[in-house]
């Protein structure tokens, strides 16, 4: 029996039968920043031509878990630039799951009350259910997010004879909280606690308890930004495992003075892609990328890059001598 083990291996590479590694997914979630406001009249050339192997499900206002082709509307986000990149470096088919709508908040006091939230808060979800295009029969958009997972996994994924591998969190929101920032550390820091958690249960696996999230920060050109939830992001990025951040405070925007434009999407998309590939969660190369305005970006996470004031007083000696 041993050494009919050891040599099924070497039989299944004669006969052309390899492993298939588990098939990644990438959720995508946030405010309108994260669902894509630049028009698809800019769409970068590279995107014209569709996706070969990427397979495509909008949890925001439906259920169902089943993936399908994504088809262009009139607009597009970084994550339809980040998803082209993993398209190019992978050899098989990876899972999108998206969750977005614009002008929402995670506390429940910072936006209209016709939306919903992305509160985590425990007795909150007890009251409220999942989002499913109708405010009046659910408000949690985190639920959503999650309901939608495991609808999909129930649905799709369990069913792949390779199995998948859930790979990141990718976020952009911040704006409408600025009502609400002072509470912005404690929500921010609870929701991606309750995401993580709500997968894990789901997939049971450990690494999913820390599963890896990452998000971009709100331009300093916005309307709507707020230096106190800027400050909120970066402390728990810097707390929480796995979370790290890039930086557009300098990011461009559209005439509105709230939503990136094409360049700088295009931009947070290819920074979004570089942050998977160095923590080895997408395959192939990095890409190269610059700002907009020509001079090469820079990104953070947990470990370095933050602003001096963001990081508690020990942190910030070590940034002073030059340690990260």
């Amino acid at each position: 029996m041993e050494k009919f083990c050891l040599l099924l291996p070497a039989v299944m590479l004669a006969m052309g039968v390899s492993a298939q590694k588990p098939a990644a997914v990438y959720i995508m979630a946030g405010q309108s920043n994260a669902d894509g406001r630049a028009k698809v009249e800019n769409l970068p050339s590279y995107l014209k031509g569709g996706y070969r192997h990427l397979r495509y499900a909008n949890v925001t206002s439906a259920g169902g878990g089943r993936f399908g082709d994504f088809k262009f509307g009139k607009r597009f986000a970084f994550c339809d630039v980040t998803n082209h990149f993993i398209d190019l470096a992978t050899q098989g088919d990876f899972y999108a799951v998206k969750c977005t709508y614009g002008g929402t908040a995670i506390d429940t006091a910072a936006t209209y009350k016709i939306l919903p939230v992305w509160c985590a808060d425990g007795a909150w979800l007890e009251r409220n259910k999942a989002y499913r295009g109708d405010i009046s029969t659910g408000k949690s958009l985190a639920k959503s997010l999650t309901e939608g997972f495991v609808e999909c996994v129930d649905t799709t994924l369990a069913g792949l004879s390779q199995g998948f591998d859930v790979k990141a969190i990718m976020w952009h929101q911040g704006e409408s909280d600025r009502k609400q920032a002072a509470h912005y550390y404690k929500n921010f820091k609870d929701m991606i606690n309750y995401m993580r958690a709500a997968i894990y249960a789901k997939t049971g696996r450990e690494k999913d308890k820390t599963l890896p999230f990452i998000f971009g920060t709100v331009s300093h050109r916005s309307r709507q930004y707020s230096r106190e939830v800027e400050q909120a992001q970066l402390r728990v990025a810097a707390e929480l495992p796995n979370v790290y951040y890039i930086d557009m405070s300098d990011a461009g925007l559209l005439p509105d003075g709230l939503h990136f434009d094409s360049a700088w999407t295009e931009y947070l998309g290819k920074k979004m892609y570089n942050k998977l590939v160095e923590l080895k969660l997408a395959d192939g190369a990095p890409v190269e990328v610059e700002k907009p305005c020509g001079s090469v970006a820079g990104a953070g996470n947990r470990s370095g890059g933050k602003p001096a004031e963001a990081l508690p007083a020990r942190r910030r000696g070590e940034a002073a001598a030059g340690r990260p």
